[in-house]
């Protein structure tokens, strides 16, 4: 029994050690996009320091993550709150940047496939699909917010098309994720 402890752990201990790890490059090119943007005088001073403050918490968050997933921990579970506490911190990292960035007219939604990749390290079929309602619910609130504080510049019908759109692909997504990360027992 200890054996299989030991193996799990140290399965989820490399788990969390690359998922922080490639973090960082998220991070990076995150904040590499905010320079080429504010270079070329495309944000606001208000939206770079927005940006940036998320970028820098996000980097901070990550960094302590990865320094205590390099720690050898007896109890897997700790390994796994690592991974889904960062989950949790991409999905807000996403709906700050897609609200900053005008609700459903951001480009960014692309962002909330970093928390739903990153939960597929765990390899749950339970934790991908509270990911993808986590980053809808994320993406709702962010669009919905934006639409109402800023009234008329989109319509209604093109608002919730948008929430049910990308709300699907979220499930998509993990659906395919499934087959990767979680093969049937059954064939070849």
């Amino acid at each position: 029994m200890a054996k299989k402890t030991k193996k799990t752990t140290d399965w989820l201990q490399s788990a969390a050690l690359r998922t922080t790890r490639l973090h960082f490059l998220y991070v990076g090119a995150y904040m590499a996009s905010i320079i080429v943007f504010d270079s070329w005088n495309l944000l606001t001073h208000e939206a770079v320091s927005d940006f940036w403050t998320i970028a820098i918490s996000l980097l901070v968050l990550n960094t302590v993550f990865w320094y205590l997933a390099r720690m050898t921990f007896a109890n897997p579970m700790v390994y796994q709150l690592l991974i889904l506490l960062l989950v949790v911190a991409d999905i807000i990292f996403a709906s700050l940047t897609i609200y900053w960035e005008r609700g459903l007219a951001s480009s960014s939604v692309i962002l909330y496939t970093v928390p739903i990749i990153t939960a597929a390290a765990l390899r749950s079929r339970s934790t991908l699909i509270a990911t993808a309602t986590l980053c809808a619910a994320g993406y709702s609130a962010a669009a919905v917010k934006y639409f109402y504080q800023h009234y008329g510049e989109s319509f209604r019908v093109e608002l919730y098309g948008e929430i049910g759109l990308y709300s699907a692909v979220f499930f998509i997504l993990v659906g395919l994720l499934l087959v990767v990360v979680r093969p049937s027992k059954i064939g070849p």
